[in-house]
């Protein structure tokens, strides 16, 4: 099943964090189209931004030993084009909180319309091995589950 075939997945009101961000000329390949690269990033700036809230600063840039977070896997699927010059605004939320790991789920859109759905998952994983989340840790993600229902 595709991320698209749920329709709740392609309203920017499900999603509780968002993220704009100025199409760079860069970003733009020779048919003005956003380049998936930069469809990468501005996912990744989509969960930065959400494990600011949820764990600060310092959790993302400077982390400690206790509170190492791993990216484990990331998907993404185009489903439109977007283009420069414009902004684009990504939608973040956490689909899931599991005893170690938990899961984003994003969506970007440029002018209204979603072209780019994502999921990644994180782990804790302090000295490169799983630890469980904290019962103040999963509240603070839960704070930000997706409004669809999932």
């Amino acid at each position: 099943m595709a991320l698209q075939d749920d329709p709740a997945r392609l309203d920017i009101a499900n999603y509780p964090l968002r993220f704009t961000s100025r199409v760079l000329f860069a970003d733009m390949d020779s048919f003005r189209h956003v380049n998936n690269v930069a469809i990468a990033r501005y996912i990744e700036e989509g969960r930065a931004a959400c494990l600011i809230e949820v764990f600060g600063t310092d959790a993302l840039v400077n982390p400690s030993s206790e509170r190492l977070m791993l990216f484990a896997s990331g998907i993404i699927d185009y489903i439109a084009q977007a283009y420069y010059p414009g902004e684009v605004e990504v939608g973040t939320a956490i689909l899931r909180a599991g005893k170690s790991s938990f899961q984003f789920g994003h969506a970007a859109f440029q002018n209204g319309k979603c072209f780019a759905l994502a999921d990644g998952v994180m782990v804790k994983a302090p000295h490169g091995k799983a630890a469980p989340l904290t019962a103040e840790e999963r509240a603070a993600l839960l704070r930000f589950n997706f409004g669809g229902g999932q």
